[in-house]
């Protein structure tokens, strides 16, 4: 074929093969396995996948219209067409099945069942199986069959009601992002239940929730609810802080900056910013507050408002590119809020060779990508060729399987073709998970690095966090407190980020602690870390040092900026990384200020993919014994999610930039307003259809819906054919795009007449795409479907009492995640030194009394 793409595969995950059977709800499962080198098989049917008609397109003349969210997605695959619903269809995937490791489907639940498909199926052809299925709200539960599109998902997983300004409809981020959520959960899945079949030669059932992936994002304000019976607000640019409300995103000359005004050991990096605005004379009654003592808690809201005022002044007389030199120069926590061309000429992300330039050999091209979310020292990740034309590898595929040309294997031959591949990998004896034997040292604070350490924790790896009260995890001096009252061992938050975990209590400003961390990495197989760069070396545990103490040590190093760099000792947060990756210029009203997710979003994705990258890289040491570092940025991971404005920009030269909630391919298509909940029914349960009451409108319940051209007949019957649905203007999908701002009031009023429940049931039962906007409130006492799943674990947490743990959004057949308690601060450290290190009483009596072990309080 003429402008064939060839792919070459290197990588840690080179062995493997995957056949991607998913729709747009699971490209990124298949992109990340196949950029860490697996041979990925992308089938799609002889008309080809309908998510080649997405948009955004990539458009010239004389050239074929093409879909950038395929292309961005679908890297690093092999392409075939195959008609499943037929019996030769069926017997090729089946032939197929048994040479791949991995099967990974976005159907919806029943639909390969039908077929004789299933992971029942597939799974006694080939006992080594991994079949992974993604779908909106997992395989069960009352609302399995629902429908889901990017905006219903944000909605149900609760991020929308949280982001945009109060006075108008909550927000989703700005490019699509939940199918690409549960397509990086997916991921850790297939890796997860690899790790297990390596040892036993067991494949598994994966179950993947979309809906619950959406919710993880959400991890420092589910809290609020269970601690304090507050629903997390909506507030713009703000950010609660405490009982406080402030900025994170500030106008500054030439656009916005993101920045926070907090206190304690963060005081500092404030006085930094007064310094600086001294110099110019603008401090003014700045200069009397004593930043570093300051306790934030203790301030008052006209306070926080008069400080942010005299900021707001400041930064308003400088560029943001001004801006950030001096913040780096001071070594202050802001940074800019990038558009889109900015962000491809960051001199930063070209010094670490971060974009990544792609062949489209049919189109005579090359192409700039988001490059990798993690750098991989021993086996690089790449994109091997741009995602495939319709069919364009089925003669390759096909004849190198010889498939077209052979007999089928037997049933007993793709029985045993696992355990002959495996060898002295299988493992005799049972194991109840996916992570039995490995130990992790967690060096991590607040959340991105934690929660990469509590997945790894939550699925059987013995995970040691190692920390102190000389210098506690941010997180545990971040509200919700469990009675109101700042306390190390009773935040919410903590818990969230750190279920099953050990916690041992150790000083490591004292040499000795330093040499006790040590004496742990020499037994560990992975070390995880999120300081600033440097931290680790000046403790004498840079990569070249553990090494020498670990030799096949797999240390992922997790940082704002990354390890190298002009940039890289910048410091930051994930609302500066909101900035920096685009997600602020993307989200919010196109007449308003920049709003962002409101939720430190890289923070919630970076560590997805740097699970992936840890049980890849355990992988490669499995068969080669090799370890290796991984560098992971979280700027650069929050760039990946968007890949598809990055493609638009760099191919059209097209910025979107805020467009509210507003999709090219469906209208209505937005958050409408709707009635209170009956309070006589209890809390989350709808007013009845048959008598709604007008005069609870008004109030903050909302339900997502979005209609195509497809649905709207559909949605019409469903809102009982009111005579506007029949106006000429709305008789096109032109038609009502050009007048979407009069449709959008008109569905209004007829959504203000019913709950927020009402709604969606009405509509997910005529087939419409909709639902509520939950609140932290909702996720956690109301929604049938998440109580179906679990998601909500209530644990026996020693200082808390009982306490909500999250579970993940996979359910693995075999090696399902086992949550234990978040830790209080020193509660495990006797068990560690004495277990684990095999320390004598002596030793550890000795090392307690003089500070370097903490012990519980």
């Amino acid at each position: 074929m003429s402008g064939e793409a060839v792919c070459h595969r290197p990588g840690p995950l080179a062995p493997y093969r995957a056949l991607d059977l998913t729709t747009e709800k699971g490209f990124l499962c298949g992109k990340i396995l196949g950029d860490l080198g697996a041979d990925v098989i992308k089938i799609e049917p002889a008309g080809g996948d309908p998510a080649r008609n997405i948009g955004p397109f990539y458009e010239r003349p004389g050239q074929p219209r093409q879909s950038l969210y395929w292309w961005a997605f679908n890297t690093s695959k092999r392409g075939i067409t195959l008609d499943v619903r037929t019996s030769p269809g069926q017997d090729t995937l089946k032939k197929l099945a048994g040479t791949a490791d991995f099967l990974i489907e976005s159907f919806p639940p029943g639909y390969l069942d039908s077929l004789g498909l299933d992971y029942s199926v597939l799974g006694q052809l080939n006992p080594g199986l991994i079949f992974v299925s993604i779908t909106p709200f997992g395989q069960s539960g009352p609302f399995r069959d629902y429908k889901m599109t990017d905006l219903v998902a944000m909605a149900l997983g609760g991020q929308m009601y949280v982001a945009g300004d109060a006075d108008r409809t909550p927000l989703r981020i700005g490019v699509p992002q939940a199918y690409l959520l549960g397509g990086a959960h997916a991921a850790v899945a297939a890796m997860l239940a690899l790790q297990h079949r390596e040892r036993t030669g067991q494949g598994q059932f994966a179950d993947v929730s979309i809906q619950e992936s959406i919710i993880h994002v959400l991890s420092s304000e589910l809290p609020f609810w269970e601690f304090t019976h507050t629903i997390f607000p909506r507030i713009g640019s703000r950010r609660p802080l405490g009982h406080l409300r402030g900025r994170q995103v500030w106008p500054c000359q030439d656009g916005f900056v993101t920045f926070r005004i907090m206190g304690g050991t963060y005081g500092r990096q404030i006085q930094y910013v007064v310094d600086w605005m001294d110099k110019e004379g603008m401090a003014g009654d700045l200069k009397k507050v004593d930043w570093e003592r300051l306790d934030i808690s203790a301030a008052t809201q006209q306070q926080l408002d008069s400080w942010e005022a005299a900021m707001l002044r400041f930064f308003c007389k400088h560029t943001k590119a001004d801006l950030f030199a001096e913040a780096t120069r001071r070594h202050i926590a802001l940074a800019p809020s990038y558009n889109l061309e900015e962000l491809l000429a960051d001199k930063h992300l070209a010094s670490r060779n971060y974009w990544t330039k792609v062949d489209h050999p049919d189109l005579g091209m090359q192409v700039t990508y988001p490059g990798p979310a993690y750098f991989l020292g021993e086996t690089p990740w790449r994109i091997s060729c741009r995602a495939p034309l319709l069919g364009e590898h089925n003669e390759e595929v096909l004849s190198e399987l010889e498939i077209a040309a052979s007999p089928a294997d037997t049933n007993e031959s793709l029985r045993t073709k696992y355990r002959q591949l495996s060898g002295p990998n299988k493992l005799n004896g049972p194991h109840n998970n996916a992570l039995d034997g490995i130990l992790v040292v967690d060096f991590s604070r607040v959340f991105s690095g934690p929660l990469v350490a509590k997945y790894l924790g939550d699925f059987g790896a013995t995970v040691v966090k190692i920390e102190s009260r000389r210098s506690p995890d941010l997180a545990r001096v971040t509200a919700p407190y469990k009675g109101g009252k700042p306390h190390l061992d009773r935040s919410g938050p903590f818990v969230v980020a750190n279920s099953s975990k050990y916690s041992l209590g150790l000083n490591m400003a004292d040499r000795r602690g330093v040499e006790v961390a040590k004496r742990l990495i020499a037994k560990a197989d992975v070390i995880v870390e999120n300081f600033s760069p440097g931290v680790m070396e000046r403790w004498g545990l840079s990569y070249e040092e553990v090494k020498k103490v670990k030799p096949d040590i797999i240390m992922f190093r997790h940082s704002i900026m990354g390890q190298t760099g002009p940039l890289a000792h910048h410091p930051g947060f994930g609302w500066n990384a909101n900035g920096l990756a685009g997600f602020n210029h993307t989200t919010g009203w196109p007449d308003r200020e920049a709003t962002g997710p409101s939720v430190p979003y890289p923070d919630f994705v970076a560590p997805w993919f740097g699970v992936v990258s840890i049980l890849a890289a355990l992988d490669y040491r499995r068969r080669t014994s090799k370890g290796q570092c991984i560098d992971q940025s979280q700027l650069e991971a929050g760039v990946t999610m968007l890949a598809t404005a990055i493609l638009d920009f760099a191919v059209n030269g097209r910025d979107r930039g805020r467009r509210g909630n507003v999709c090219a391919a469906a209208v209505p298509h937005g958050a409408y307003r709707c009635q209170r909940n009956d309070p006589s029914t209890g809390s989350g349960q709808a007013l009845s259809t048959g008598s709604p009451r007008t005069e609870q409108a008004g109030r903050d319940r909302w339900c997502a819906i979005a209609v195509n051209d497809e649905t709207w007949p559909a949605f019409c019957r469903a809102i009982g054919n009111p005579t506007w649905t029949s106006d000429p203007r709305f008789s096109s999908f032109a038609g009502r795009k050009t007048h979407e701002d009069e449709l959008d009031k008109l569905a209004a009023e007829w959504t203000m007449n019913y709950s927020a429940e009402d709604v969606m049931a009405r509509l997910q039962a005529a087939g419409v795409p909709a639902g509520v906007a939950q609140t932290n409130q909702d996720l956690i006492e109301s929604d049938p479907q998440i109580r179906h799943r679990g998601h909500f674990i209530p644990l026996k947490h020693t200082e808390l009492g009982v306490a909500l743990h999250q579970n993940w959004p996979i359910r693995l057949s075999l090696t399902p995640a086992r949550i234990k308690p978040a830790p209080c601060l020193g509660e495990h450290t006797e068990m560690v030194c004495t277990q684990i290190l095999s320390m004598s009483d002596e030793e550890f009596v000795e090392l307690l009394g003089v500070g370097v072990l903490e012990s519980p309080q």
